[in-house]
C-alpha cells in the first residue's frame, strides 16, 4: 500500500506562526485605522466648536447697542462696553455689553428684545453669560452658556485710533474688538470684529 502524504511537525509550526503574524498585521492595521478614525472626529468636533464660538461673538459684537451697561443693579455706567483682565470673575479677560436682536415678536416671551451679555474664561472655558432683562435686578445670577473648552487663555483688545488697548471703559465704542483665543490643541486663534457705526438712536437707550 502507498504511505499517505501529511504535513511534518516543523510545517505546522511554520503554518501557526505565519498565521499569527497576518493576525497580530490585520489587528495593528485595524487599531491604527479606529485611532485615526476618533483623532479625526475629535478634530472635526473641535473645529465645530471653534466655529460655532466665533459665529456666536461675531452675532453679539455686530449687533451691540449703544445702551449704556449695568452692572448687579447699580445705576448705569458712562460706558456702553466695559471689558478688561479678571472681570467677572474670569480667570483672564472678560467683556460685557448689550446687543440687539434678540427677536421676541408682540413680546409674547417674558423678556426684553435687548440682551446684556457678559465674555469670561473659567476652568479652561469660555463662558457666555447672559439675563433675561439688561436691567438684572440685584442678586439675579446671570445663565450660564459654555461655549469654548480645551482653553488657556481669552484676552479681548480695543482698538482705539491705531492703538490696541487692553482694557475698556469710555462712553464710546472701540473701532474694532480684537478675540484671541489660546487652545491648548490648535495653538492661538485670532479674530477682529469691526463694531458697526451709527449705534446712538432712541430705541437702543431705553
Amino acid at each position: 500500500m502507498a504511505r499517505l502524504a501529511g504535513f511534518t511537525f516543523i510545517e505546522m509550526l511554520l503554518s501557526v506562526a505565519l498565521f499569527a503574524l497576518v493576525g497580530l498585521a490585520s489587528i495593528s492595521v485595524l487599531t491604527s485605522v479606529t485611532k485615526s478614525d476618533e483623532l479625526s472626529r475629535e478634530s472635526s468636533q473641535r473645529l465645530i466648536e471653534i466655529q460655532r464660538t466665533m459665529l456666536m461673538l461675531e452675532r453679539d459684537f455686530m449687533q451691540i447697542s449703544a445702551r449704556h451697561v449695568r452692572v448687579d443693579g447699580d445705576p448705569a455706567e458712562k460706558s456702553r462696553l466695559i471689558g478688561g483682565q479678571y472681570l467677572f470673575e474670569s480667570e483672564d479677560h472678560g467683556v460685557s455689553f448689550s446687543h440687539q436682536g434678540w427677536r421676541n415678536p408682540g413680546m409674547i416671551l417674558p423678556r426684553s428684545e435687548i440682551q446684556a451679555v457678559a465674555y469670561r474664561l473659567q476652568e479652561g472655558v469660555l463662558q457666555r453669560l447672559f439675563t433675561l432683562y439688561p436691567d438684572a435686578v440685584t442678586g439675579t445670577e446671570p445663565r450660564i452658556q459654555l461655549l469654548q473648552s480645551d482653553l488657556t487663555g481669552f484676552t479681548v483688545g480695543y482698538l482705539q485710533g491705531e492703538q490696541w488697548q487692553e482694557s475698556w471703559q469710555d462712553s464710546n465704542l472701540p473701532a474694532a474688538v480684537k478675540i484671541t483665543l489660546q487652545h491648548t490643541y490648535l495653538g492661538q486663534i485670532e479674530r477682529i470684529f469691526m463694531l458697526p457705526d451709527g449705534l446712538a438712536s432712541e430705541d437702543d437707550l431705553r
